[in-house]
């Protein structure tokens, strides 16, 4: 039943409500290999908590994909808040490919931002509290538009080591590094892109989970490009043992305009560094070390993220 108690703002609250334009967003990609039990095992723990229905979620690939975004202007479409002022967003996500399922059927594919840390509380407070992203602050480095790819990493606030003496300080988790010189192909579209992420990725153990139902809905969204955000959103109450909201929510990223896309062919490097308060090889099955991912793109888009709905059955 949808919850119409009306949403009590404070004044000077810096809650924008959605949608929101995104401009000039540069995003670098790059899969990375993982674990697919412990992938789904992170899928049983957040979003088939809340699953609709009989509905559940299941993990398309032991692949995850990490992206660095830089967005260049972010603005509100509704007033005030359009009116308000504009912000520049630095993200750094790591993305689960998804299907909900019915019975042994796909109902609908997504993508599940199941870490995703950025550079500014603005960003911070409007992700989690309107869409339900689980955010974090980070610190990061990576090309500006039209730079070279040649190294991006991420810092957190983190304990790296649990224990009783560990101080919250400044951590590296990951850096992403070009490996020789840069190699590009420049690609006509987005359709381009997924072909060539068909043709890597259905080669590797464990690669790709499809089926025509996947394949067709993935051929429509050519059509009308856009990404289906799968979000997990929840409060805990105050002595965090409960939630006082929990739902899994829908909210698509529909693209405007695509300025260019790029495949690079050259080697990277991906290094993860063992870091207790964020343990992806848990959460992942992404391995500590280092790692060479596999389909390096870069795009840069304008793109609209609307408002969250509820998944229903």
């Amino acid at each position: 039943m949808k919850n119409t108690t009306p949403y009590a703002r404070f004044p000077g609250e810096v809650i924008a409500a959605p949608p929101c334009k995104m401009f000039n967003a540069n995003m670098y990609g790059f899969f990375l290999q993982g674990d697919y039990d412990r992938i789904q095992a992170y899928l049983d723990q957040t979003v088939n908590l809340a699953a609709p229905g009989t509905d559940t979620f299941k993990a398309l690939t032991s692949y995850c994909m990490l992206t660095f975004t830089d967005i260049e202007k972010i603005t509100a479409v509704t007033e005030p808040y359009a009116s308000q002022g504009w912000f520049q967003e630095t993200d750094v996500i790591i993305w689960i490919p998804v299907a909900q399922m019915r019975g042994t059927s796909i109902i609908h594919i997504f993508w599940y931002p199941g870490f995703i840390c950025v550079n500014n509380v603005y960003a911070l407070v409007n992700g989690r509290e309107t869409w339900g992203f689980n955010k974090y602050l980070c610190q990061c480095d990576m090309p500006a538009i039209g730079g070279s790819p040649d190294f991006f990493n991420i810092t957190v606030d983190a304990f790296k080591a649990f224990s009783p003496d560990t101080q919250l300080l400044p951590t590296e988790l990951f850096q992403v590094a070009s490996k020789g010189a840069v190699q590009e192909k420049p690609l006509s579209g987005i359709k381009d892109l997924v072909q060539a992420g068909f043709h890597v990725l259905k080669d590797q153990p464990n690669g790709l989970h499809l089926d025509w139902r996947l394949l067709l809905q993935l051929i429509e969204g050519l059509l009308h490009p856009q990404v289906d955000q799968l979000l997990f959103k929840q409060f805990p109450d105050g002595e965090d043992k409960n939630a006082v909201y929990q739902q899994v929510l829908h909210s698509p990223s529909v693209v405007q305009k695509v300025h260019s896309i790029k495949l690079y062919t050259h080697a990277f490097e991906f290094v993860l560094n063992k870091v207790d308060m964020f343990p992806l090889d848990t959460m992942f099955g992404i391995q500590v070390g280092s790692q060479q991912p596999l389909l390096s793109f870069n795009v840069l888009f304008d793109f609209n993220q609307d408002a969250a709905f509820v998944v229903a059955p």
